[in-house]
């Protein structure tokens, strides 16, 4: 297959996707990698596949040379000795080589000798501190799909906390393979900015002062998958302190230019935030406001565990209550076994013959779950919500694109939530809404980089407190007059 012509993104192997020819020109570019800059300088893709990056890059190189030289045995030699690549699989790594022969046959070559390793790249360490640059889009193998390299992967430094996926590691090997003045240039998941399990990786870039320039593709998706993706470069022995932050066009594929950045701008309570810096002044504020009284609890509702059995209709009213479901704002009727906040014993519930012949007839549904220890086996799985159930609250859904997308529900006393998160306030209905259904909400949950398909965002329960306690505090002291947040002249 010739990487060239092919601009479709379709899946790879081992967790990995071919990379359209616009993104890998974008990397290049972003990387420094053209002009005589690249000659007799190293470069690897340490996840190949069969060439995406590779032929682009071989194509530049042979450019550059033949501008000042026509000595094609002394390309053919250079060819072999600075460009670089690893692939695990051998029908991969084939088709690397063929597509590499397609490329320097435009040149007048024939039979380069490629250094094209068909191996596995977390046991390769010869190229370690020897590379210029490190190109690339590394695989994407979240942990439970690691199989037997999970045990090697959990040797790095930048995989010791939470659920780690792959491509992490790839850039811990990358910059290992840098030397002293080296660039990486990856397409990876945008997950790194905030994700726990990439918490190592951003205090390692932000202390060793790696980081140089980042483009957010945000929704826009170069590859099949649903994933999310940025452009991340970094550089060993930078001397500036800022980076270049970049936001990806997808009209013309192109990324422009936003902002100049500090790390003191994007790097905000352990986590990456990127936008315009005054932007992101306020989104600090936000984040790090600590307000001297809560006047806002914001949980996730209900986790049944088995919504299709305890939402529903029933041929029984006792131990039953309404319920709204977040995410739609529609209301329908709860089985809850609870009283005070505890579970009705067994014995009590299935007096009632209905519920009794209902609970028998799904026990081995119920039985399959994996339920907290607190919990039994005819109770919710999960203990979130249920001493909330006699408390008046605001039923919220967590997955919005537009303010009209929100569904702010009063629920009274005796009315539980499900699918999404509550808000237990003192504020009144129409002033909650007032803080919620606006522009400012919509851009500071963007800005939270919580993508989902469609053009949505998401956001948790502390996500909302931190942004509702922080507006509500500034209209107070404000004397409440129009405060915005991300708007400027």
């Amino acid at each position: 297959m010739n990487m060239e012509a092919d601009a479709i993104s379709t899946e790879k192997l081992n967790g990995r996707f071919y990379t359209p020819e616009f993104i890998v020109n974008n990397v290049l570019d972003l990387s420094s990698y053209h002009g005589q800059a690249i000659l007799k300088k190293h470069v690897i893709d340490n996840s190949c596949g069969d060439g995406a990056f590779l032929v682009a890059i071989v194509n530049r190189y042979c450019k550059e040379f033949l501008k000042n030289s026509s000595d094609l045995l002394l390309l053919s030699e250079e060819l072999s000795t600075y460009i670089h690549g690893i692939e695990i699989d051998e029908t991969e790594s084939k088709k690397c080589i063929y597509n590499l022969n397609n490329v320097v046959k435009r040149f007048g070559l024939n039979n380069v000798v490629w250094d094209i390793n068909c191996a596995d790249t977390l046991t390769i360490d010869r190229y370690n501190g020897k590379m210029d640059f490190v190109l690339g889009n590394p695989p994407y193998v979240r942990v439970h799909n690691l199989g037997n390299s999970f045990d090697n992967i959990k040797k790095f430094s930048f995989t010791q906390n939470g659920m780690t996926d792959l491509y992490i590691v790839f850039y811990e090997i990358g910059l290992k393979m840098l030397n002293t003045s080296g660039i990486l240039g990856y397409i990876t998941p945008s997950s790194f900015f905030n994700s726990l399990a990439s918490k190592y990786m951003r205090a390692y870039l932000v202390n060793n002062n790696l980081l140089d320039k980042v483009v957010n593709l945000k929704h826009f998706q170069a590859f099949s998958a649903t994933t999310y993706t940025t452009i991340a470069i970094l550089k060993t022995n930078r001397q500036q302190k800022t980076i270049d932050y970049f936001q990806f066009e997808d009209r013309n594929n192109f990324p422009y230019y936003v902002d100049t950045l500090s790390v003191e701008d994007y790097y905000i309570d352990g986590n990456f935030y990127f936008a315009d810096k005054r932007i992101l002044e306020e989104l600090k504020n936000i984040l790090t406001f600590k307000s001297a009284v809560d006047h806002f609890t914001v949980k996730n509702g209900f986790a049944t565990l088995a919504d299709s059995f305890f939402i529903g209709e029933f041929d029984f009213e006792e131990f039953t209550i309404p319920i709204v479901k977040a995410s739609t704002g529609n209301r329908y009727t709860c089985l809850f076994p609870y009283r005070n906040g505890k579970l009705i014993p067994y014995e009590e519930l299935t007096a009632n013959p209905s519920v009794k012949e209902y609970y028998e007839n799904h026990k081995a549904k119920l039985l399959k779950r994996s339920l907290e220890k607190s919990s039994d086996w005819y109770g919710f799985g999960r203990s979130q919500g249920i001493n909330d159930i006699y408390r008046c609250k605001y039923s919220i859904n967590a997955l919005i694109k537009k303010p009209s997308d929100l569904k702010l529900i009063k629920c009274d006393k005796g009315v539980g939530v499900y699918s999404g998160l509550y808000i237990i306030t003192e504020v009144s209905e129409s002033e909650l809404k007032e803080l919620l259904y606006n522009e400012d909400f919509i851009s500071y949950i963007s800005l939270l980089g919580k993508y989902k398909n469609g053009g949505y965002y998401t956001f948790s329960s502390k996500d909302l407190k931190n942004y509702l306690e922080y507006k509500y505090s500034q209209r107070n002291r404000y004397d409440n007059e129009q405060f915005t947040i991300f708007s400027y002249s």
